[in-house]
């Protein structure tokens, strides 16, 4: 037992370890997970999953490599599938300007309002709702910074607390959010991605979204006022040239396009998966632009854009997503995950919903501090979110309620982390070293791990 355990223990200290000194998560995983498949079939007598007995090494280690392809084929066609549909109907959408003229125009309510901090609270509250059609958290920054962010100086908001409130849009959620995609087929519930949203998901956001938007005049009133006083970040601030993007203005209705099939088929009974929903949106809107422009040449443009798109987000999410599955897979082979659920199962009939809390806080955390580390929520949440089912079986709750405040915590991680894409996209738009950022959203962050844990706990209840 304590072999297990210690050997468990070891895997993910290693892993961390060679994430820590820089190498690439696709690679590390991968590599751990080889081994592991390996080392947990002496140690434990595990078999490699979905591969025939092995009866020598040899025969061991095609098996292993046999895993690693079918975990490949097996996301390609599923999950996999989904994030490079969402990500190729996001890219067309930026292509034909429709998501910058969406933001462009949702800057308008803004500028109505005189209190500076307000307007910031207003901004957060803006672009959380933008986050249910724009799902790529460094591709809405770029929107947001383009569109949003001169007004905010215009309104003589220093750049380092505007580009602080725009970090804080970090939550990943939605029906067609890859992130939210992913967590339904740890649940295996890819068939009702739009149920877990509305009954699961979109109290944790709204929490979320309330809380830290009620927090945000106060809060950088207070941080503006100390930095004034040491002379911090007080540079002139810089006027910068708001541009409305070329294109009619009914193309803000095309990023909604998805979701409202998604939902109109949720609620009339009909089957319709996001695959299907983002190549109808996109048959649509290609239906528009040859009746707009009469260039069938256009739309090629329009469909390579897509592809590109689809092949990028393979190489940044899709993979990391197949190697964090299959070193999940290795690190449950060494039977410490196993024996880590049974001892939990037997606490929740004792404990009750304290010991469900701690384990969630434990896990939450977990994910947390890794996704700070590799600048990734989604190579942070598969690393761990995968393990989530088993355990919250054995302590007799919904899988989607401790899967959940994982999802949510590798995005407050990912922009808690100074290496992420997005929060680097914001300090050299705004010229500030990304730990200036990290320094004045932490305390938020965290408050928004409290708001993750207290609704976890809650929906358990």
């Amino acid at each position: 037992m304590s072999t297990m355990i210690g050997a468990t223990l070891l895997a993910v200290g290693v892993t961390f370890y060679y994430i820590l000194r820089k190498q690439h998560p696709i690679f590390v995983f991968l590599c751990a997970g080889l081994v592991l498949l390996l080392v947990g079939h002496y140690l434990t007598g595990t078999a490699i999953p979905n591969t025939p007995p092995a009866h020598n090494f040899g025969q061991l280690l095609l098996n292993a490599f046999a895993f690693i392809a079918f975990t490949f084929k097996r996301q390609l066609g599923g999950v996999g599938l989904i994030i490079m549909s969402v990500a190729g109907f996001a890219a067309y959408m930026k292509h034909i300007q429709a998501s910058a003229k969406l933001a462009y125009l949702s800057n308008r309510p803004l500028s109505k309002i005189r209190n500076k901090y307000l307007v910031l609270s207003g901004t957060f509250v803006v672009g959380m709702g933008l986050k249910i059609v724009i799902s790529s958290y460094t591709g809405l920054l770029l929107l947001l910074l383009a569109c949003i962010y001169p007004v905010l100086l215009a309104l003589k908001i220093r750049p380092i607390t505007a580009v602080c409130v725009l970090s804080l849009i970090a939550l990943d959620y939605g029906p067609k959010d890859g992130n939210t995609i992913n967590m339904a087929d740890m649940v295996e519930q890819k068939d009702n991605i739009v149920g877990l949203f509305l009954h699961h998901q979109v109290w944790v956001v709204l929490s979320y979204t309330t809380v830290i938007a009620l927090l945000i005049p106060f809060y950088f009133a207070w941080i503006d006022k100390n930095d004034l006083a040491k002379n911090r970040l007080c540079a002139p601030i810089e006027n910068l040239e708001i541009t409305n993007p070329p294109c009619p203005s009914f193309y803000i209705l095309f990023p909604w396009f998805p979701v409202f099939l998604l939902f109109w088929g949720y609620f009339m009974g009909v089957k319709l998966d996001v695959v299907s929903a983002n190549f109808i949106s996109i048959a649509v809107v290609f239906l528009v632009e040859f009746i707009r422009y009469r260039d069938a040449k256009r739309l090629g443009a329009g469909m390579a854009a897509i592809l590109q798109a689809m092949g990028e987000i393979f190489v940044s999410v899709v993979s990391i997503i197949i190697a964090a599955s299959v070193f999940a897979t290795g690190l449950k082979s060494l039977g410490g995950i196993a024996l880590l659920t049974q001892s939990l199962g037997s606490l929740q009939g004792h404990g009750g919903l304290w010991v469900v809390g701690l384990v969630m806080a434990l896990l939450a955390f977990m994910v947390y501090g890794f996704a700070v580390v590799m600048g990734s929520g989604i190579a942070a949440f598969n690393a761990f979110g995968r393990l989530a089912p088993d355990i919250a079986l054995k302590m007799g709750i919904e899988p989607i309620n401790l899967v959940l405040p994982l999802e949510i915590a590798s995005c407050l991680g990912r922009a808690s982390s100074p290496i992420a894409g997005g929060i680097l996209a914001l300090a050299g738009f705004a010229k500030l070293a990304p730990l200036e950022i990290i320094k004045r959203t932490y305390p938020l962050l965290l408050v928004g791990m409290g708001v993750n844990l207290a609704v976890g706990v809650v929906l358990v209840a």
